[in-house]
């Protein structure tokens, strides 16, 4: 049963919350206040699995009730409730350490997925910090590491769409697979709308939702049937064809993919969706890079420094944090100069893609990697810092021409896709 705790200062909507959430059987609600003090009191008293807590609570707010809550009850997983949507609202919401935030008003349907969803997230997170607490000491008090395969995982995000983030993430996974041949694999999980396939020119039917739908992903010969071959040696594990098949995959199909992934890759570059979602954020808790894709626009930077409070809510180490930024224009009509950029995320810029639009246009329309088709031009030279960055050995011999493939010179593409 999933205990939960309401405070908001009305009546009324408390009251229907109440109401809804007695139609589900595994949801109860445990308490609740209509101020932040006596929301805290309560839940020490009745330690429930959510807080659902209204931003502008009178004693303490919504956010220093959140933050008490983080401290005291660190069971309890929070959704914030507010009728400002603004990123303001949500970015104080999450720096507090709340697990969701829902605009006022919100349906039924979507409160109960939310608290679901928190329900199962901090459940994982309390198994998890068991295990590792049982992993760190053993029977003679020796210190243990947690069982896991030996691959790395790369995981490539931006704070908003459009920025060059699965251009960035295929063209490393490229380079890094000439170093590492066969050890390398790309995982598409923009699961609605993947852009890998596209930017590869792969035609398969096998895709992650197949290995989901049967239940077959943790089974590591099933998983390299599914596989297909791209560029340099590359594996690759497409998005699922069609958005509707998006659903079958879920958290726990990821983990013990990701799981068997490790186990038989040197490098996993996961390329996710430009939004925040249940899987996102467990993929970028359990990678040992993210690189952060941004642009050189005021709104593109803005939502970046959005994306990196979000990993340090998630307490994500800062040296695990690559800031990658792609010259997606002329650099003549940039809004914003890269000191300005960093002065503004407080982060160095690991490595800046510069504007070549003939060369990353055109690699793109061709389904070609750039560091494939033309590993001299400045692009490609930029990708080597961005390697280095997530702590690839590459030197200069890894930008070496390869020539590309006779059957793509010889004919076009029906689709071009500049900006991924």
């Amino acid at each position: 049963m999933i205990r939960v705790l309401i405070a908001d200062t009305s009546q009324q909507i408390t009251h229907n919350i109440v109401r809804r959430l007695e139609m589900e059987d595994d949801i109860s609600v445990c308490g609740t206040a209509d101020d932040g003090e006596r929301a805290v009191q309560d839940a020490l008293r009745t330690v429930p699995d959510v807080a659902l807590l209204d931003t502008q609570l009178p004693s303490m707010s919504g956010v220093e009730t959140t933050e008490m809550l983080a401290q005291y009850v660190p069971s309890a997983g929070v959704i914030m409730m507010s009728l400002d949507a603004a990123n303001d609202a949500y970015r104080s919401a999450m720096l507090a350490g709340a697990r969701e935030f829902l605009p006022k008003p919100f349906n039924g349907t979507d409160l109960v997925a939310a608290i679901r969803r928190v329900h199962d997230a901090q459940q994982r997170k309390l198994a998890a910090a068991g295990a590792q607490s049982s992993a760190d000491t053993s029977a003679d008090g020796a210190t243990t590491s947690p069982a896991r395969g030996s691959g790395r995982v790369v995981t490539v995000v931006s704070g908003k769409g459009g920025v060059g983030k699965s251009v960035v993430a295929t063209n490393l996974a490229v380079l890094l697979a000439r170093q590492h041949s066969g050890r390398v694999v790309l995982v598409d999980l923009s699961l609605q709308f993947g852009d890998i396939a596209a930017l590869l020119d792969i035609t398969t039917q096998r895709t992650i939702a197949d290995l989901a739908a049967n239940d077959a992903v943790a089974d590591r010969e099933v998983v390299q049937e599914v596989l297909v071959d791209g560029p340099e040696g590359l594996k690759v594990l497409l998005a699922p064809s069609r958005p509707e098949l998006a659903d079958y995959v879920t958290t726990t199909h990821l983990r013990a993919l990701m799981h068997e992934l490790r186990e038989s890759f040197d490098y996993v570059v996961v390329d996710v969706p430009a939004y925040l979602n249940e899987i996102t954020l467990d993929i970028v808790e359990n990678s040992e890079r993210i690189v952060v894709v941004s642009d050189f626009s005021v709104t593109g930077v803005k939502n970046t420094r959005l994306a990196l409070t979000v990993l340090d809510v998630l307490h994500v180490p800062d040296e695990k944090i690559v800031v990658v930024c792609n010259h997606r224009d002329d650099p003549s009509v940039a809004e914003l100069e890269p000191s300005q950029v960093e002065k503004f995320l407080k982060k160095d810029i690991a490595a800046v893609v510069p504007f070549d639009a003939a060369v990353v246009s055109g690699s793109v329309s061709r389904g070609v990697p750039f560091v494939a088709s033309h590993p001299q031009c400045a692009p490609a030279r930029a990708m080597l810092d961005v390697a280095r960055a997530v702590g690839a050995d590459v030197g200069e011999s890894t930008t070496e021409a390869v020539g590309e493939p006779e059957r793509r010179r010889k004919r076009g593409r029906l689709l071009a896709f500049s900006r991924n």
